[in-house]
């Protein structure tokens, strides 16, 4: 995965394809690769006595992980029915970019051109088999802690007002809990993403890291974000996705697997081959492309939506976890918000029940998907 650049940046909204030169910009780059989760039950946090999740009331629960659907969260079914739910707070508004069926849109007019250079560019799609992203919900009362960051890092996204801020200062505060999990915990030189949801308040903190000392420290991004209203970064701005999308609006999640319908678009993860050096597509907030990168310029877009054909045959998938999946492909999409740093596609999965084997029937081909209308947004700089 690239990280997160803050820069200055022009853009212009254009439509359909798009090319770009490269100049100069503020702001910094990093690179960083996709790894294998951790996954794993025992992994113990950096901080804290245990090594247990904290359900919505902040009690312990199943085994170092945190269920989709504690106490105090919405239930499965509401989520279902009414938009995506984390821990009482809806995952942003009805008319966030995620949240909108697109099943009836437009095709673009360059879908197969697009189609096309994934084919031949990005490598394969990986089913989601292997849960890597967790979501922390804590209580209102949770105590903030002092989260530290590594050089270069910094804290930004909506205040309390929702007014976009950023800071470079070493230190902020988060409602981090002491048992809190997050990706790859116990896995040095690997990217680690922690999520928080705070009930009551509904404000998201998102944190990134490739190698972080600590569930509080050598962090090199802290965002933050408000679930009730429809926020979207400033143009150029990254998040803890290098797309600059909030991560826990793409995850697929096992409570909504379970109820039988996940209510938002999936993110997807392409290899950087065929990622745009100049263009994107909002909600994601700057493109691929470094100055002298090698990143193509009719590549496809981050924050670029790409849509399962109706056709596409699922009548002979056993179980319903694959099929959920593929339901939501269809009307929602996958959106793409990062560069797998392999050969390869790769989905976001949070834990729970998951049948690897119905999972692996999502034997996915470039070529099974189609490209709803987009308008692309044109960076005039380089990250």
């Amino acid at each position: 995965m690239r990280l997160h650049a803050r820069g200055s940046w022009l853009a212009v909204s254009i439509g359909l394809a798009a090319t770009g030169g490269c100049s100069s910009s503020t702001g910094s780059t990093g690179s960083s690769g996709n790894t294998t989760p951790d996954g794993s039950a025992s992994d113990a946090p950096s901080v804290g006595p245990d090594a247990e999740g904290m359900d919505a009331t902040g009690g312990n629960t199943d085994g170092g992980r945190i269920p989709e659907a504690g106490a105090g969260d919405a239930s499965a079914g509401d989520a279902a029915a009414s938009g995506p739910v984390v821990g009482g707070c809806p995952v942003f508004p009805a008319d966030y970019p995620y949240n909108q069926n697109i099943s009836q849109a437009a095709l673009d007019p360059g879908s197969a051109t697009y189609i096309a250079n994934l084919v031949s560019r990005a490598g394969t799609i990986n089913p989601p088999t292997s849960p890597s992203e967790y979501i922390n919900i804590v209580p209102s009362s949770q105590t903030n802690v002092t989260v530290q960051f590594g050089s270069g890092g910094g804290q930004w996204g909506f205040d309390t007002s929702d007014t976009f801020e950023s800071s470079s200062a070493s230190t902020a505060p988060a409602p981090i809990p002491s048992g809190v999990v997050y990706e790859n915990m116990n896995t040095p030189n690997s990217d680690h993403h922690m999520m928080v949801v705070v009930q009551g308040s509904c404000r998201l903190f998102e944190l990134y890291a490739w190698n972080p000392s600590s569930a509080t420290s050598g962090w090199e991004a802290l965002v933050t974000w408000n679930l009730d209203k429809n926020e979207q970064l400033p143009d150029g701005w990254g998040s803890t996705t290098a797309a600059g999308t909030p991560l826990l609006a793409g995850i697929i999640r096992y409570d909504e697997v379970a109820a039988g319908e996940i209510p938002h678009a999936i993110d997807i993860v392409i290899s950087g081959a065929d990622l745009d050096a100049f263009a994107y597509v909002k909600p994601a907030a700057r493109s691929a492309g470094a100055c002298g990168s090698a990143y193509p310029t009719d590549g496809f877009p981050y924050g670029g939506r790409l849509r399962l054909k109706a056709s596409f045959d699922t009548s002979a998938y056993t179980g319903t976890q694959a099929l959920v999946i593929a339901r939501a492909l269809k009307k929602y999409g996958m959106i793409n918000t990062d560069d797998s740093g392999y050969n390869r596609a790769d989905f976001r999965l949070g834990p729970g029940n998951w049948d690897t084997t119905d999972l692996s029937q999502l034997k996915l081909t470039w070529d099974d998907f189609e490209v709803p209308t987009m308008t692309l947004v044109q960076s005039k700089a380089c990250n």
